[in-house]
């Protein structure tokens, strides 16, 4: 009989430590190669400058290539993407040039990347 106890709790040690890894550390496993992949691994953990670059990079991007996005704001897709490839460098060192190297919560990165999909003129100020 002991040793069936032993088992149960062998195994509900193991269940235990599985809930925790997925809950906790499997976040942090996170690629950031979308702005919804920064986000979402923001909320769990701190993400790095360069996770902020990426992120905030791929939705100025994603914001330019929406054609009902760009006409509502009076422009077109073809304009945005080259105000952003002109304005990209200029804009990262003027955003991300005097930031942190990591940012700890989710406000702080959604009001960065506002800040630099902005500059790049992807949306209005």
């Amino acid at each position: 009989m002991n040793h069936v106890k032993t088992l149960l709790l062998l195994i509900a040690i193991a269940a235990g430590g599985y809930y925790v890894y997925n809950e906790h550390f499997s976040v942090t496993a996170i690629t950031v190669d979308s702005y919804q992949a920064l986000l979402k691994k923001a909320e769990a953990t701190s993400v790095s400058l360069d996770e902020v670059k990426v992120g905030a990079n791929n939705l100025a991007a994603f914001i330019c290539s929406d054609p009902s996005y760009q006409v509502t704001g009076g422009s077109t897709p073809a304009n945005c993407m080259a105000r952003y490839e002109n304005y990209r460098e200029m804009c990262e060192n003027r955003i991300f040039g005097q930031s942190p190297q990591s940012f700890a919560s989710k406000s702080e990165v959604i009001a960065i990347a506002k800040r630099y999909t902005s500059c790049v003129g992807a949306i209005g100020s």
